[in-house]
């Protein structure tokens, strides 16, 4: 009996060591030449390093490409020469391309915080011929750059000038760049928000939001506006949030929406079908009615709500949370969707000196991340929600957890400092298959331990593998020699 019990706790451990493991890692010393830096998962075809030096020279910085395999060996290498004020804003991979735009920082109070308007320039990478290119261009109005998207040449983004949205659109062969007005019939500008910007086959798509309403706004390649039509003149709640997907001559959309006339907090998610020009149908969803939605809250909060959303189920009315939730984009597996959601909220600091007292915005705490399984007709299948506790409180909204599907299981996983934390849930019907549990993000070296860990960041990558990067400080146990490093690890779930 005594043998049974050691055979299936050495399975045991077994099998714990090979759920999520380090297959591969590259390490770069820390502000050893090196003043930032990105990485961009190529799914297949690898993953694209791009560094900028910190030494400069006449007022420019080496920008420094690297081309590594899905083993993290490396497959080519290029640089050039960038002004010294640029720095990594974004990077996106589409169309079998990386992208890496770069903007011009200034510094305030509270940070860095990207120029408005100016010069940028976009990294283009070709993994299949292992090709750079550098286009410059430039944003005019004074505004910003905000939501990406890349498709058939073209870059299309959100700008904010003088608190208005607009839509730019950036010819990627010539650098050009030119801004775009949804033009909306009876509705103020100042009223338009853009929700999200889609490139697909010969068009551009925009959903915008007004006071009340969400219009599908199209644009050829030129920025020329096609068609405008209401998606939601006979529905009454707010769609806050949209990701949009298309699918053959449909497409499909989903997000977070809200009751509320005015406020921007959400109170659900939706799951929407377009057809040409209309709404085939949408489904909304109440974030009382997932599952395990107040988890993250103390028992008695829990059972406070359940008491509430008792009392108004009795008067027929329906009890409502609002909610900040960070979006990802709708994510498709096997004929069913997937929305992603991370629920957040603002924190601050108060200090009082003398008679004045001084509050100071201090970054975005995180609570709890919700997954929903969708079919092609906006049938919630499945929903479950989890708590995270990732410490690091971002200045901006980002998304922490990655996620990877397939037949069996779907995956989350985020990092929380030195940590990483992963769940497996059961596609069939959402249960938990394994529950939260927290790993150390080792080197692959067994004499040595991380012992901090700062800025860690998780991406699908392909496959059951995910990208885990960031800085740590390693101790080497033998010599008890510490460093601190740039990492880049390879994980596996099985």
């Amino acid at each position: 009996m005594k043998n049974r019990l050691i055979i299936i706790l050495l399975l045991l451990i077994a099998y714990q060591a090979s759920y999520s493991q380090v297959k591969a890692r590259l390490e770069f010393p820390y502000k050893d030449n090196v003043h930032d830096y990105c990485v961009i998962p190529m799914e297949e075809k690898g993953v694209l390093i791009a560094t900028l030096s910190e030494d400069v020279t006449d007022g420019k910085r080496v920008l420094k490409t690297e081309h590594y395999d899905t083993n993290l060996k490396l497959r080519s290498n290029d640089s050039t020469w960038v002004d010294r004020s640029l720095e990594f804003q974004e990077h996106v991979y589409q169309s079998g391309s990386c992208y890496a735009i770069l903007r011009k920082v200034g510094h305030t109070l509270w940070g860095p915080k990207m120029v408005k308007g100016g010069e940028f320039t976009v990294v283009s990478y070709n993994p299949e011929k292992h090709k750079t290119e550098i286009l410059n261009g430039e944003i005019p109005h004074n505004g910003t750059m905000d939501e990406l998207v890349v498709g058939d040449h073209v870059m299309v983004f959100t700008s904010l000038m003088k608190n208005l949205d607009h839509i730019g659109l950036t010819d990627l062969s010539t650098g050009e760049t030119k801004i775009i007005v949804p033009e909306i019939k009876g509705c103020k500008r100042r009223s338009l928000y853009i929700l999200e910007n889609t490139v697909t086959d010969d068009e551009i798509c925009s959903l915008v939001r007004t006071k009340k309403d969400v219009y599908l706004v199209r644009f050829n390649k030129q920025g020329v506006q096609k068609s405008c039509v209401n998606l939601t003149s006979e529905v009454s709640q707010r769609l806050l949030t949209a990701s949009i997907s298309k699918k053959g001559n449909y497409y499909l959309l989903t997000g977070t929406y809200t009751n509320h006339k005015k406020k921007g907090e959400a109170q659900g998610i939706y799951f929407a079908k377009i057809e040409g020009d209309r709404i085939a149908f949408v489904r909304f969803y109440n974030f009382l009615d997932m599952e395990n939605f107040t988890s993250f809250m103390s028992n008695r909060g829990q059972k406070k709500v359940e008491r509430k959303k008792e009392r108004a189920e009795r008067r027929g009315k329906e009890l409502s949370m609002n909610c900040l939730m960070a979006s990802h984009e709708i994510k498709e597996y096997n004929g069913n969707y997937y929305y992603v959601g991370e629920a957040y909220y603002p924190t601050y600091t108060t200090t009082s000196t003398g008679f004045s007292t001084t509050t100071v915005f201090n970054g975005y705490q995180y609570t709890h991340a919700l997954l929903a399984k969708f079919d092609a007709e906006g049938k919630l299948l499945w929903d479950n929600c989890f708590p995270m506790d990732p410490r690091r409180k971002p200045m901006q909204v980002i998304r922490f957890v990655a996620t990877e599907f397939d037949g069996d299981n779907v995956t989350a996983l985020y990092p929380d400092r030195k940590m990483l934390v992963s769940k497996q849930f059961r596609n069939t019907d959402g249960q938990v298959v394994h529950d939260r549990q927290k790993e150390v993000m080792e080197t692959d070296n067994e004499e040595e331990d991380v012992k901090k860990a700062k800025d860690t960041e998780t991406a699908y990558w392909y496959g059951d593998n995910f990208i885990v990067h960031g800085t740590q400080i390693v101790k080497n146990n033998q010599t008890g020699e510490r460093r601190k490093v740039i990492f880049i690890n390879k994980y596996s779930m099985k």
